[in-house]
């Protein structure tokens, strides 16, 4: 078995032998020398990524350096990508998060949830994952993975209290189900995951075209209303046997948490209310901006709320936020996500992706349907083996490329292969939510692997079916008519 540290240094080396190869050799022929090494720096980008030969997060700070070097890009032109609209958006959700987090906000929400979902076994199951995707709709699937892991462990520690059952009757379904909802919340709203922001990004930056929050909401959050119920049904009643059986300390337990939270300080309330108030303005930005004749964009509308916790006083001194919270949010996401716009730039403007487009024409009389199905199925098993947010930088700007040579709408094949990234549920290094939960001790991989796989199966029939028919409804567009800006 190879370990973690031998698989990066080989990474490292290989990326490095990939990149010298396209260095020092030809382009082929109907690719340019610029295309030709735009694919060498993707490659050794995709390799450090998931091999973690040096961390994701740094890997997106690659374009800054190669892209100039190689006279792909000039530096400004590179570093507007770092500093797009859509990373600041997701800048503003962070600070927002952070808020709710350090206020305690977040927990009171947990438990006053999970208050409601019942006491057996398969109820609370229920309740957690119901929670944690509400929450990770908001918040990173990290933090709310995080923030619920303690939750979890008291009620299964109450559990086995009152009970000598197995891990199997609660233990691993429970983790397992807050570390699937949590990926799975992510997908509900823009601002979830990195990966939504880095689809949005490639339409705008490449494209010209946007998806609004409002847009997004209506196909993600009916998907996650479906897959939801789902992956609960298959953890509770296929792959784990669990009971149905009431069990009063559980509620009691819950009840004790809540108690020790106390009343709601002051810092909660204005932190929830600037939460609902961004979040409604996101909702309803279009309504707003058509009756009102205002110009109001999710970017500025996500800095405002952030901007906003600086300004709101809970005391004489004291502001809702302070920068040490707001401090302590993912930077790194925000690189990474920049690095894949930045990524995804290249691609377009070095004509590698239409180079890679031209070989669609292979794929010419498969059903489309088929198609979109094989793109879901690549993503969630790539994603079992990198980053989400690195194989949607890499792979979407080529799906959108790919479709349009096949004369489909991209939309049909990129919305589903995005939402298909928060659907890795095999292994503890698919996403940052299973590796929290496996950190707890209380799983095996086996565990993960016999749940995983099948709801990777699943998923990859949910997502695509519904997808296929939520963006035709929301967009009002058929899978074979081409927009006017893929033209």
């Amino acid at each position: 078995m190879f370990s973690r540290d031998k698989v990066s240094s080989f990474g490292l080396i290989f990326g490095l032998f990939t990149l010298s190869l396209f260095l020092f050799s030809d382009h082929p022929e109907g690719l340019s020398r610029i295309g030709w090494l735009t694919a060498g720096v993707a490659l050794l980008m995709t390799i450090w990524w998931v091999t973690e030969a040096i961390p994701i997060y740094v890997t997106g700070l690659i374009p800054l350096i190669l892209f100039p070097v190689f006279n792909i890009f000039n530096l400004k032109i590179i570093a507007s990508s770092y500093s797009h609209p859509l990373v600041l958006l997701f800048l503003g959700g962070f600070i927002i998060a952070s808020a709710m987090e350090s206020s305690g906000l977040h927990k009171r929400i947990a438990l006053n949830l999970l208050r409601l979902s019942g006491t057996s076994p398969s109820k609370i199951i229920a309740g957690f994952m119901f929670t944690t995707a509400l929450i990770s709709m908001w918040v990173s699937n990290t933090a709310s993975t995080i923030m619920m892991l303690p939750i979890a462990a008291s009620v299964i520690n109450i559990f086995y209290d009152k009970s000598k059952k197995n891990n199997h009757e609660l233990a691993v379904p429970l983790l397992l189900a807050i570390a699937y909802s949590a990926s799975i919340g992510g997908a509900a709203t823009l601002i979830g995951t990195p990966t939504n922001i880095m689809l949005a990004s490639i339409l705008s930056e490449n494209y010209d075209y946007s998806i609004s929050f409002s847009d997004w909401l209506a196909i993600g959050f009916p998907i996650v209303l479906i897959l939801l119920p789902l992956v609960w049904l298959f953890l509770t009643k296929i792959s784990f046997k669990v009971s149905t059986e009431k069990l009063d300390s559980l509620d009691k337990a819950i009840i004790v948490m809540k108690d020790k939270l106390g009343a709601p300080t002051l810092t909660e309330k204005i932190v929830g209310a600037v939460f609902l108030f961004t979040a409604s303005l996101w909702i309803f930005r279009r309504n707003l901006n058509e009756f009102f004749d205002l110009h109001l964009n999710d970017t500025s509308i996500g800095l405002f709320g952030a901007i906003l916790l600086f300004l709101l006083p809970i005391g004489e001194k004291n502001k809702a936020c302070s920068w040490d919270t707001a401090n302590k949010i993912p930077w790194g996401v925000l690189l990474l996500v920049g690095g894949g716009i930045a990524l995804s730039r290249a691609f377009n403007d070095s004509g590698l992706a239409i180079w890679i487009g031209s070989y669609a024409t292979f794929f010419a009389g498969y059903d489309v349907y088929l198609l979109v199905f094989l793109a879901v199925v690549l993503i969630i098993f790539l994603t079992e083996l990198n980053s989400n947010t690195a194989t949607i930088a890499t792979f979407a700007p080529i799906l959108i490329i790919f479709s349009i040579e096949l004369g489909q709408n991209p939309l049909f094949f990129v919305i589903p292969a995005t939402i298909a990234a928060s659907c890795a549920f095999m292994l503890p290094i698919a996403t940052p939510p299973n590796a929290v939960v496996f950190g707890s001790g209380k799983l095996d991989i086996k565990d993960m692997l016999r749940a995983g796989f099948f709801l990777n199966i699943i998923s990859a029939f949910t997502v695509t079916i519904i997808c296929i028919f939520l963006v035709k409804y929301v967009f009002g567009l058929e899978i074979s008519e081409l927009p006017s800006w893929a033209i």
